[in-house]
């Protein structure tokens, strides 16, 4: 019997259609969100509340939803705006993560709020904090407490 040279090629190349997707998918995958110098300032036990600050970058735009830790009340993503001539806080509802550019959370802007602390922060501790994100889910940090004196992580100075 004679092999059926057509039918192997048209098996081939029906197999090659198939799978050729599911490689161009897998080379294509965004590079993974990354949260890196995450920080806040020792409370020195005469506050209720603190700003924890961050450097997040992702290969695929996202946006920062919710966070939360277990040593707080109350967590609320805030911003810092000019009204009347004066900085205040804003509550906002997310915070957009553009698709490979940097975005920095710190003292002049962007931040999480922790309200109604369980405990006064110290410096050289360290607390845990989940970030939530639309695309990437859920992400688990630890928030390094720094020392009120303390200069800033690097991130933070590359303004």
């Amino acid at each position: 019997m004679e092999p059926n040279v057509k039918g192997e090629s048209a098996v081939r190349r029906l197999a090659c259609a198939l799978f050729l997707p599911v490689t161009v998918i897998a080379c294509t995958q965004p590079a993974p969100l990354e949260v890196k110098d995450v920080w806040t300032r020792d409370s020195v036990g005469r506050t209720a509340n603190a700003a924890v600050y961050m450097t997040i970058r992702s290969g695929s735009a996202d946006r920062l939803v919710g966070a939360s830790t277990p040593v707080a009340g109350k967590t609320d993503l805030m911003t810092m705006e000019a009204r009347n001539g004066t900085m205040a806080m804003k509550y906002i509802e997310g915070i957009d993560i553009p698709a490979g550019e940097p975005v920095r959370l710190n003292a002049r802007g962007l931040h999480v709020w922790l309200a109604d602390l369980h405990r006064p922060l110290t410096a050289g501790q360290s607390i845990p904090l989940s970030l939530e994100f639309e695309k990437a889910g859920e992400r688990q940090v630890t928030v390094s407490v720094m020392s009120p004196a303390a200069a800033p992580v690097a991130s933070e100075m590359a303004m």
